[in-house]
């Protein structure tokens, strides 16, 4: 996608950025959403096959971490599957994506999510995240054109901030292992289920070697489209 295409969409989203439809089908039918999102968040057949393993996955009560978060969809969708006793921690520090990320949880009323605007990695101060790929595709970099928060997990927990997870959702174009790095302690010490996306063959790699060393299982997500996700539980 060229930096040209990328500001015209970026117009046309704020065009049509005021304008609210409710989604046609799926497991968030009828909720509020912004027109300018997207057509498959409005039709309801955002990445059906990641809503099959959330709702495989997560469970009633559970406190839920969405790194990267976008615009919400699977935030809201955690958000339902949790409930009232549950919560759902959406991670999202692009301002752009952020807007639409706050305007569907209070316009669908999501008591039980709490959203966090920075980045997660392995160490915490600040960094640049690259925004000229498109809105669901951007990446920490050192030649990003957006300055970021970044933190850890580890680091949240920690100082109190946020309570533990006990199921993660993890797609950050290519930092899952600076995440996964940053979350070492909670992750040995709580044990989460996850569902975690990878960007790149080495990626992957490094990614399901750390899982099997911290005895986890991993099950691949069957996608047409070839992007590699999988569902990871923690070995008995």
């Amino acid at each position: 996608m060229t930096r040209k295409s990328v500001k015209f969409r970026h117009a046309t989203k704020w065009l049509l950025s005021p304008i609210m439809l409710k989604i046609r089908s799926g497991p968030l039918e009828g909720r509020k959403w912004k027109a300018s999102s997207g057509i498959r968040f409005i039709k309801g057949t955002y990445e059906p096959k990641n809503v099959e393993a959330i709702q495989k996955t997560l469970r009633a009560d559970d406190v839920a971490y969405d790194v990267g978060a976008h615009v919400g969809y699977f935030s809201v969708l955690m958000g339902d599957i949790v409930g009232s006793n549950g919560k759902v921690i959406a991670f999202e520090p692009r301002g752009l994506n952020l807007g639409y990320l706050k305007r569907h949880v209070t316009v669908n009323h999501c008591e039980n999510i709490e959203i966090v605007s920075k980045a997660l990695g392995d160490h915490s101060g600040h960094a640049k995240l690259e925004t000229r790929t498109g809105s669901g595709t951007g990446y920490i970099s050192a030649t990003g054109d957006e300055d970021v928060e970044i933190t850890s997990i580890d680091e949240l927990v920690e100082s109190g901030a946020l309570p533990p997870p006990t199921f993660l959702k993890i797609d950050v174009e290519g930092g899952e292992m600076a995440v996964l790095r940053g979350a070492r302690k909670v992750i040995e010490k709580q044990r989460p289920r996850m569902i975690l996306a990878t960007h790149g063959d080495e990626i992957d790699a490094e990614c399901r070697s750390l899982l099997s060393e911290w005895h986890y299982d991993m099950q691949d997500i069957d996608h047409e489209s070839g992007t590699v996700e999988m569902i990871v539980t923690p070995q008995p």
